[in-house]
């Protein structure tokens, strides 16, 4: 966790802008700090920054107004992809180092291999996005921050009152929605109902995290299960990006049609175990009484 989510001590009537500012801050000192985005730890913090702090604009939604919370999270989903490719790439490079280390079959292992060899070759990864390129400079993404900052600091003009009200409302909207994407999701194999409960998780999860340091507590065991949860939905999504780049690696003949079929089992195998463990942990964390 995020040091900006650790310390219960706040200083002014507005805890909330004070831990989110101070999560903005800790990022701009990362992004000034010696390798800046050429650190994976630097560039790994700045993303998830990203996601707590448009889950946290969804918490302020009302306070703020839709316009201004829609405005800041669409300027922290363009920060978020000027740090994509860096971080999808040392994502997948991790699981296809880790599959293969599990393997027991050397041709597995060879072809897992073969995929990350490729995908590590020079200018191959991402793989024909030079349209979608964004400019990722450290100017670019320090301007995105700074805004951020003021953007949270006008909101201090509002009583606390208020924020309590809008908080204590938008995450009860927060956990409904987890649990009726919950409901939709166990009940299917659709990857679209999937993605949406999985956004909805990550939510709800940073949501909760914020209260709970606001409120200077630490997050007890539904938030737990619901970080496992939206891990193990992360790791199913990882899963679902690896077979997008096996299946063009597959059209472009950098695999053999032998290589892609067993590729295929060996994934589809990884996600039925993920997707069991999700289950589970979504009735346990959304759908049990109490």
């Amino acid at each position: 966790m995020s040091a900006a989510l650790e310390s219960p001590a706040f200083t002014s009537a507005h805890p909330l802008a004070e831990i989110t500012t101070s999560l903005v801050r800790e990022g701009l000192d990362r992004l000034s700090s010696p390798g800046g985005l050429q650190d994976e730890e630097t560039v790994h913090l700045l993303r998830v920054a990203t996601k707590r702090l448009r889950a946290a604009w969804h918490l302020v939604q009302e306070l703020a107004g839709k316009d201004l919370a829609r405005e800041r999270r669409a300027s922290l989903q363009r920060l978020s992809s000027m740090l994509s490719a860096s971080r999808d790439f040392s994502v997948l490079d991790g699981l296809l180092q880790d599959l293969a280390a599990r393997q027991t079959d050397g041709r597995i292992a060879l072809a897992l291999d073969k995929v990350r060899d490729r995908m590590r070759a020079p200018g191959a990864f991402p793989p024909g996005d030079e349209e979608n390129s964004v400019d990722s400079s450290r100017d670019a993404i320090g301007a995105i921050l700074e805004e951020e900052v003021e953007a949270w600091h006008r909101l201090e003009e509002k009583a606390p009152d208020h924020w309590r009200r809008a908080i204590r409302h938008q995450l009860r909207k927060s956990r409904m929605r987890a649990r009726r994407d919950a409901r939709l999701a166990l009940g299917s194999t659709d990857a679209e109902l999937w993605h949406d409960w999985r956004k909805q998780v990550k939510r709800l999860r940073y949501q909760r995290e914020f209260v709970a340091t606001t409120q200077g507590r630490t997050p007890g065991k539904i938030d737990a299960r619901i970080s496992r949860l939206g891990s193990r939905l992360g790791e199913r999504n990882d899963l679902a990006n690896l077979v997008a780049l096996i299946d063009r690696y597959h059209r472009d003949e950098v695999l053999s049609g032998e290589e892609y079929g067993t590729l295929r089992k060996v994934i589809a195998r990884e996600e039925s175990r993920l997707i069991s463990q999700c289950r589970r942990l979504g009735r346990q964390a959304l759908l049990r009484p109490k």
